[in-house]
């Protein structure tokens, strides 16, 4: 188990930014940046998907004001949008310490749950 403080609260809204620039976009480390938002609008984080694994940084972090920065590969935009139209509730997690590592996460739901069944 990592030492340190974990920290854990819901996302209840996101937005995507999908960004273009032609071949001289790889100037620019990230493909993709989705906002994760509280009840009122404000950012609990971000989580950013870096177009060449080789410029991630060695850890996530959260600032001093509280901002989560979660760092994942390009190929894991889909999975991480899919949790996100998907499943309810999610959080963003970021455990401090030795790990200084950040997730998006649903708690634990019952075995076959399933999705919602129609009329």
């Amino acid at each position: 188990m990592p030492s340190g403080v974990m920290v854990a609260e819901k996302i209840v809204s996101y937005d995507i930014a999908y960004y273009a620039g032609g071949k001289f976009a790889s100037g620019y480390p990230f493909r993709a940046i989705i906002g994760l938002r509280r009840e009122d609008g404000s950012l609990i984080g971000g989580a950013y998907f870096h177009r060449d694994q080789g410029n991630m940084p060695d850890t996530d972090e959260q600032t001093s004001t509280g901002y989560i920065w979660c760092h994942y590969h390009w190929e894991d935009f889909p999975h991480i949008l899919d949790m996100l139209r998907n499943e309810n509730p999610v959080y963003v997690r970021y455990v401090a310490g030795s790990w200084n590592l950040a997730s998006i996460t649903t708690m634990m739901e019952p075995v076959g749950e399933g999705e919602p069944k129609g009329n």
